[in-house]
């Protein structure tokens, strides 16, 4: 039996795993480049089974499985078959839409956890402060601190409960 592991994702994988007799210390580990993917050849069923259930907790499905879940996914397999390019092209496209929205509902919880918070420090012990909302605006910058990330201007606004 052979196991095909695909990368559905913007990132290159070091996909670990043990076979049977592999020594705890030393896996085996392949290397995938983004929208790549590499076969792991002659395994027994149950040798193919023990490398799915490792990698599942992280995600890991069949390509066939991946569009359908609603969260991001890592990678995908297909036993006996390489994993289709589509599905791979695709993939590739879900998983940026899904972590760009992951990452907007992230930003927008952060700026309203701090606003409740900040709202409620400048409340204590002045009765007088009437604050009943903040505008929080989110901006990022790389690493050189030259280009502008993607959502380097998004303002979110919070009110009181």
């Amino acid at each position: 039996m052979q196991l095909f592991v695909g990368n559905p994702t913007h990132q290159t994988h070091i996909f670990t795993f043990r076979r049977p007799g592999d020594r705890a210390d030393q896996p085996s580990r392949l290397t995938i480049r983004p929208g790549a993917q590499v076969v792991i050849r002659d395994l027994d069923p149950e040798d193919a089974r023990d490398i799915v259930d490792q990698h599942a907790i992280f995600g890991f499905c069949r390509a066939s499985e991946a569009r359908h879940r609603p969260h991001y996914r890592g990678l995908v397999y297909n036993e006996d078959k390489a994993v289709n390019f589509k599905e791979l092209a695709s993939g590739l496209e879900d998983n940026y839409d899904k972590l760009t929205e992951e990452g907007r509902v992230n930003r927008r919880r952060t700026a309203e956890t701090i606003t409740g918070q900040t709202m409620a420090q400048a409340r204590r012990g002045k009765k007088e402060n009437r604050t009943k909302s903040m505008q929080v605006k989110i901006s990022a910058h790389d690493d050189s601190g030259k280009n502008t990330s993607a959502f380097s201007q998004e303002t979110y606004e919070a009110a009181e409960g």
